[in-house]
């Protein structure tokens, strides 16, 4: 446990694989704490771009972090991916997972990630603790990247390398805030040894205030991940088909409806504003990736489809009470007020937005847009 004992003595290297929107964001945090951070990614227009201070996505309060991290010199873009694992202790993968045609997850960043980290680890000869923060289906950790890593580094996992599951929880438009106040970290460990490695990282992170640890194996930790998108897009459903109904019946208001409910210590108010529904990268893409799982396994989510579903339709509501309103929208001007699918980010991915217009269009209104 030679490296459990020096980590207490001084901070390790962290490495991250992939400059998104998370991996950015918790690169920059951990150089702002004092860890030495080395980043890369395959976009290298954009890690130029990340090394003068120029940011790629708009999240508040993340440029003072990144202008201070490099100032410090304690964030450093690297060219070399091959030397950001050897020069480091731990690596975070961060990559994308996208979305497959059937809703399935396409795992090719995190493969080639795994090689990459394979390739590196050959050459090392002290152990190194590789930290999977990408969403991945559940098993993959295990038989996809340690399987990849084992058979290009000819290494064994739980013996020259460590492996977790560390899933990330931000909220766009408020990542910053997240990151160093979360409700509670996951750590889902392949060995006891990873698990407590990366306990330890967080302690020197957290210091005094550090949240809640749930400690693992590495599946339930990638569970965990696609069960709380799915609560969470399940809440805004439920409160979308209750305004449908309230919009029925006289007098009713959801919002009133979503406050007193939203007071029951049970159920909690973050996410009962009803609306158009929900988009962003995560939550529809998760939730197919979660149903496309469950099929292969032959088990039925009738709630997450039933999610989906009226997360589907619910557009479709605002776009016929317009029509009930105005009558006949052909040549019509309608102004649509916010693009991004949700305030304080740049993120049209999913936008419900693109929805709204693309209906607008075919009903040949005039449309103009601002956000």
């Amino acid at each position: 446990m030679k490296l459990l004992t020096s980590i207490v003595n001084s901070k390790p290297i962290l490495s991250f694989l992939g400059l998104g929107y998370v991996g950015l964001t918790y690169a920059v945090a951990f150089a702002c704490k004092d860890f030495k951070v080395l980043g890369y990614d395959v976009d290298q227009e954009k890690a130029k771009d990340i090394a003068t201070g120029r940011l790629p996505i708009y999240e508040p309060e993340l440029d003072k972090l990144l202008h201070k991290s490099l100032q410090r010199r304690s964030f450093r873009i690297m060219n070399d991916p091959m030397r950001l694992v050897l020069e480091s202790d731990i690596t975070f993968i961060t990559v994308g997972t996208p979305e497959s045609a059937d809703g399935s997850v396409n795992l090719k960043y995190i493969i080639d990630a795994s090689r990459l980290i394979g390739e590196a680890i050959k050459h090392k000869k002290g152990w190194h603790l590789i930290v999977v923060k990408s969403t991945v289906p559940p098993g993959t950790t295990e038989k996809v990247v340690a399987k990849t890593i084992m058979e290009t580094s000819t290494k064994r996992v739980g013996e020259d390398f460590g492996l977790c599951v560390n899933p990330e929880f931000l909220r766009e438009g408020n990542a910053v805030k997240d990151v160093f106040n979360p409700d509670r970290i996951i750590i889902g460990a392949y060995d006891k040894r990873s698990g407590d490695y990366l306990e330890e990282v967080f302690r020197q992170f957290y210091d005094k205030n550090l949240p809640p640890i749930v400690k693992t194996n590495l599946v339930n930790a990638e569970i965990i991940k696609y069960a709380n998108n799915a609560f969470l897009a399940m809440k805004i459903s439920f409160i979308n088909m209750i305004a449908n109904l309230c919009e029925k019946i006289p007098g009713a208001d959801v919002s009133v409806v979503a406050e007193g409910i939203g007071l029951d210590k049970r159920i909690g108010a973050d996410f009962l504003r009803a609306g158009l529904g929900f988009g962003g990268s995560c939550l529809p893409k998760d939730l197919k990736a979660l149903q496309a799982y469950s099929k292969e396994l032959e088990v039925e989510l009738p709630l997450v489809e039933a999610t989906l579903k009226i997360n589907e339709l619910q557009p479709l509501k605002a776009i016929q009470m317009l029509t009930d309103l105005l009558g006949n929208l052909n040549g019509r001007r309608v102004a649509v007020l916010g693009l991004a699918f949700k305030s304080n980010t740049d993120d049209m991915r999913h936008a419900v937005s693109i929805r709204i217009i693309d209906e607008l269009l075919a009903k040949g209104a005039k449309v103009v847009v601002y956000d």
